[in-house]
């Protein structure tokens, strides 16, 4: 029986929360029976979980609840495998799979609060190793577990790519839309993403304004958003899914200067949405855009304002392009698929048993 840690249904729907339910519903697409073990707190209103078989369980939904409560509901069970998208899974229960989004906390601390820090770089390595098998979003976050964790054998990681709501596939009417030109970026609020050096590369580009979509987070250090907030550039924090659609389909280009990500989704929901990509060159961003984007050095603040000046004034010949590349790229990811490969995994798990 395949159980899964429903922690995530109590908590805003970001980048991990994502993740879990997206998988969560192509599995039950796929017919897979499964069962979502919930704390007793309210299910998110973000969440439609019709169709799907959910228990609630236990008392608390903090991370108490995942590493101490969580187990109890196990005993007495047998050819099970409990899986956990969000996070850590309890370092209790021995037959899980776990997933590790990106190992950030320890590429670089400064990035987050101490506290958050120091209870991942502690339980992280606690949780790889009781674990019978790790996920992770992309081939580049598998070489920085082995990097990181280097007892761990490359035939216990399975890379599951995350892939883009069908929301984002939709057409969208923009002719009541306020007319204005601008650039576009969404994310969380966090140092990583490097918006201090977006910012300062957006200073006098003219006739193209800069709007960021995103909140800051008790659990990253460094500035909150409107310390960003100067000149031709403005703060949108959280947008409602019909606004970011609008976003999207009406931005001249999406700008994702992240330093360091685990897979990096917004630059495919762009894509998506027919919205050419300017992003990073790093490795996992060659990864998950190929030929679809256009790079720029994240630490170089000349090198992103020139990228995003030489898209500007060539729109008419690099926009029809990106359009193009990104629709075909965006094709390659799928929650059909990687619910598929999950499938196949929990069998070969239960095999072993």
């Amino acid at each position: 029986m395949i159980y899964i840690n429903g922690r995530f249904l109590t908590q805003p729907m970001t980048g991990v929360e994502r993740f879990a339910y997206n998988i969560c519903k192509a599995l039950a697409g796929l017919h897979q029976p499964f069962t979502i073990v919930c704390p007793k707190a309210p299910i998110a209103d973000c969440y439609d979980m019709s169709g799907m078989d959910v228990v609630h369980y236990g008392f608390g939904n903090s991370h108490l609840w995942e590493q101490f409560v969580l187990p109890f509901f196990f005993i007495g069970k047998k050819d099970y495998v409990v899986l956990s998208f969000t996070g850590l899974g309890s370092i209790l229960l021995r037959n899980k799979v776990m997933t590790v989004h990106d190992l950030s906390f320890l590429e670089n601390p400064s990035w987050f609060s101490r506290a958050y820090y120091w209870w991942y770089k502690m339980m992280t390595p606690l949780a790889v190793r009781t674990s019978r098998h790790i996920i992770t979003v992309s081939e580049f976050s598998k070489s920085e577990i082995l990097r990181f964790y280097p007892f761990v054998k490359p035939s216990k990681v399975s890379v599951l790519y995350p892939a883009v709501d069908t929301r984002f596939f939709q057409s969208f009417d923009l002719q009541d839309a306020p007319q204005e030109r601008f650039a576009l970026t969404v994310s969380s609020l966090d140092p990583r993403k490097n918006f201090l050096r977006l910012v300062e590369a957006f200073e006098g580009i003219e006739g193209c304004k800069l709007y960021i979509v995103g909140n800051a987070n008790r659990v990253f250090g460094g500035k909150g958003g409107k310390d960003l907030e100067k000149g031709n550039v403005k703060i949108l924090g959280r947008v409602s899914d019909e606004e970011l659609l609008r976003l999207y389909h009406q931005a001249e280009c999406f700008i994702f200067p992240s330093i360091y990500e685990g897979f990096g989704l917004p630059p495919l929901e762009a894509m998506a949405c027919g919205c050419p990509v300017i992003t990073s060159d790093i490795p996992v961003q060659h990864e998950v855009c190929a030929d679809a984007a256009l790079y720029f050095d994240p630490y170089d603040v000349k090198s992103i304002h020139e990228a995003i000046v030489a898209y500007l004034k060539n729109t008419d010949t690099k926009k029809p392009l990106l359009k193009a590349r990104g629709k075909d790229n965006v094709e390659r990811f799928s929650w059909l698929k990687s619910a598929q490969d999950l499938i196949l995994l929990t069998k070969e798990m239960r095999k072993k048993s």
